[in-house]
């Protein structure tokens, strides 16, 4: 009998691999290590169901800095895959770790759009 912990690793496990598997590098830059990517929830793990926690279309592939400033809501994507700043990050700072205005999401679908939506009005920071 697994234990609820040990279940949620399972499915975060999942999610990593259908991730890789839908990507296949990072979702903005292209990075191939797997290493060095995180799966990352568009919306966070803790607000989704679990359909939507399993849903590759809820996440994203992202190097150590994408995931830090999107998952505190620095920055967002618009429904073009075009990065947004939040107003709380310079974009000197930005620049210093390694994110520019000009990066977009690669394969930018749909379904996405739904989660993407939820990011930008719950997670990201406006003001």
């Amino acid at each position: 009998v697994r234990s609820r912990r040990q279940r949620q690793m399972c499915i975060r496990d999942r999610f990593r691999k259908d991730l890789i598997k839908f990507w296949g590098s990072c979702s903005v830059t292209s990075c191939k290590n797997e290493r060095l990517l995180t799966a990352s929830h568009i919306k966070p793990w803790s607000d989704s169901d679990l359909k939507e926690a399993i849903d590759i279309y809820n996440g994203f592939l992202l190097s150590p800095s994408l995931n830090s400033a999107f998952d505190s809501g620095l920055i967002t994507f618009n429904d073009l895959g075009e990065v947004i700043f939040s107003k709380q990050l310079s974009v000197s700072d930005a620049n210093a770790i390694g994110i520019d205005k000009k990066m977009k999401l690669k394969n930018l679908h749909q379904n996405h759009k739904i989660y993407l939506r939820y990011h930008r009005e719950n997670i990201f920071k406006k003001s």
